[in-house]
């Protein structure tokens, strides 16, 4: 009975039913019949952490000694896993250590999770005394123990130690990764070095890697950085001809960087061209259009292209309204901001504040007292704060408006 316990609940959490796996653990409790093996366990644990559930996941690591099942490395691994990625890193942290205390050593993939989360947060120093000792400890770095170190250095901008790293791992006589490449073109594209950036795409194709549409959207991105829109799309050009299809993300990319420079035409055909080759044209590539129309102060436009995402099947969110707002509002259309307003909360969206306290301003300045009264309260019943200074502008459009009208005639 224990062995068939056991392989049903391992069988439950390969096949994603955790509760399942969970109530057959419960039943044998109950009954007296729940002996599991540490891989049944192990696999529960990680189905909860899996799910999000890391109380679940505890409670059933803690009851393991009570079952007889003691946990082992792999076990401790995908709890501490669990609790970083679910963002508990003092009880990840704290398990760890509790993990050497017992005495139990600390496997590839272990080290490989702790690496990650001390680079996640930019305390490299640790990372690497962790990195140092898995040799030490007779652990065996692989690709991956090498990628997360790279990756986090290139995140953070210590570029020559990622490239340190990748001599080190040559070295090491380990092979770096399509993912290696990537991570370093990456970073130095990010880091506005195209040079540097190329040396390494170069590289990856020295190294018998074919270029992915993620590669390329990270060169593309690196060229639109540093303004030199002519070389994106000349890798644009290339990664069509080497019969990798632009993806959503290659052609948003060009988009945003030709409305930056105010080349609209050139950003229209490219959204044009996204739309033929079948690709769904989502809410943020309009939003790069609009922000730039918006920012140009073509309203016009803007307006048209904003009306224009029904028909296509894209509702606007929160961000594309309040970038229109903001749109009327630099050009002075308080009634068209405000018209937007009350279109976002009758399809309840929130306006941000600053959409708010632009249209009360707007509103304020010709003489709309009543309007922005009623814009006020409507921001307090959204749960918004308002400021002295909001109010302020109020009481001052009030006290003109009433100088105005007590006037004598002349």
């Amino acid at each position: 009975m224990a062995v068939t316990t056991a392989a049903a609940v391992r069988r439950l959490c390969a096949a994603g039913q955790v509760r399942s796996a969970l109530a057959v653990l419960a039943h044998g409790v109950k009954f007296g019949d729940a002996a599991l093996d540490v891989a049944a366990c192990t696999a529960l644990v990680h189905g909860c952490c899996r799910s999000g559930d890391v109380a679940e996941a505890r409670r059933v690591f803690d009851v393991m000694p009570r079952l007889g099942v003691a946990p082992n490395e792999v076990t401790y691994t995908a709890l501490i896993h669990g609790y970083f990625v679910n963002g508990h890193r003092e009880m990840g942290l704290a398990l760890f250590e509790e993990t050497r205390r017992g005495g139990v050593e600390p496997n590839l993939y272990t080290y490989n999770c702790l690496i990650g989360e001390w680079c996640r947060t930019g305390e490299f120093e640790r990372a690497r005394l962790l990195f140092d000792e898995m040799p030490v400890k007779g652990v065996v770095r692989n690709v991956v123990s090498y990628n997360t170190l790279i990756a986090g250095l290139c995140r953070h901008g210590k570029l020559k130690d990622a490239v340190q790293l990748l001599e080190a791992m040559r070295r090491e006589g380990i092979r770096p990764s399509m993912v290696t490449f990537n991570l370093l073109v990456d970073g130095y594209g990010k880091a506005g070095k195209m040079s540097n950036a190329l040396h390494f795409f170069n590289q990856m194709k020295a190294s018998g890697f074919l270029p992915s549409a993620v590669t390329y959207n990270t060169l593309i991105t690196g060229f639109c950085r540093v303004r030199d829109i002519a070389r994106a799309i000349r890798a644009f050009s290339d990664m069509k001809e080497r019969g990798l299809a632009p993806t959503k993300v290659t052609y948003t990319i060009l988009i945003d960087a030709f409305a930056k420079e105010n080349e609209m035409t050139r950003a229209f055909e490219m959204l044009s061209e996204m739309e033929k080759t079948g690709l769904e044209v989502d809410v943020q590539s309009y939003g790069v259009l609009l922000h730039a129309l918006c920012m140009e102060g073509r309203m016009m436009e803007a307006r048209k292209l904003f009306q224009s995402m029904d028909s296509k099947g894209v509702k606007p969110n929160n961000v594309i309204y309040d970038m229109m707002i903001y749109g009327y509002g630099r050009e002075g259309s308080s009634y068209k901001a405000l018209r937007l307003m009350m279109e976002m909360r009758r399809i309840g969206l929130v306006p941000n504040i600053a959409s708010y306290c632009l249209t009360i301003r707007l509103l304020c300045n010709e003489g709309k007292c009543q309007e922005a009264e009623a814009l006020i309260d409507n921001m307090a019943r959204a749960g918004l704060q308002t400021s002295e200074s909001i109010h302020r502008v109020l009481l001052s459009a009030r006290a003109r408006l009433g100088n105005s009208t007590d006037a004598p005639f002349t």
